[in-house]
């Protein structure tokens, strides 16, 4: 069996570098990661039942839900990089000093400015270009635990999430995107 050129020019070869809000004015990039990162979309589909089906039928199948998540590891606990783990805690800035605290006003409906615009990552091919997932009105999710361990770095896993608008104005209408584009611009 012999591939064809594309497809092997097409194969991910390094790391996944991740911007905070790309192509947004309040683009970063995220802290680096250990391991890269791993993007999974995962949809709830239903098969509709009906008297005389004999199995899966084409055309009788609906998508309940879908839902885009982006895991990764970083290494950085820069007080930006903290914001993304813990979205919703209050942050107060005091001069140089940055405090995020949890009372109970972190409890109930987590605020529209919890989610970022996007979060998005980059995949290098081996034919040179990139592969970007972008995950919409993102906000993580995981737990937030800060391993620190002697003679090693200290990491925050991230499990981020991409959200539908709850509203009308749908100002995003993209749960998430994957293009293929020549550069990181």
């Amino acid at each position: 069996m012999k591939y064809k050129k594309e497809q092997l020019a097409n194969i991910q070869v390094d790391y996944g570098i991740v911007y905070v809000d790309f192509s947004e004015e309040t683009q970063r990039l995220l802290g680096p990661t250990r391991g890269g990162a791993t993007f999974n979309a995962t949809q709830q589909i239903r098969d509709l039942e009906f008297d005389g089906k004999n199995g899966k039928t084409k055309g009788m199948q609906y998508v309940d839900y879908i839902d885009a998540v982006l895991n990764l590891v970083t290494l950085a606990i820069t007080d930006e990089d903290l914001a993304v783990a813990m979205p919703y805690l209050k942050k107060t800035v005091d001069g140089e000093n940055i405090t995020f605290t949890c009372d109970f006003t972190s409890l109930g409906l987590i605020p529209d400015t919890a989610y970022f615009k996007n979060i998005t990552v980059f995949g290098k091919l081996s034919g040179g270009g990139f592969k970007k997932i972008t995950l919409f009105n993102a906000m993580n999710e995981a737990p937030f635990a800060l391993a620190a361990v002697p003679k090693g770095e200290g990491t925050v896993n991230m499990e981020i999430y991409a959200h539908w608008e709850s509203d009308d104005a749908q100002t995003v209408d993209k749960l998430f995107t994957i293009s293929t584009v020549s550069s990181i611009a």
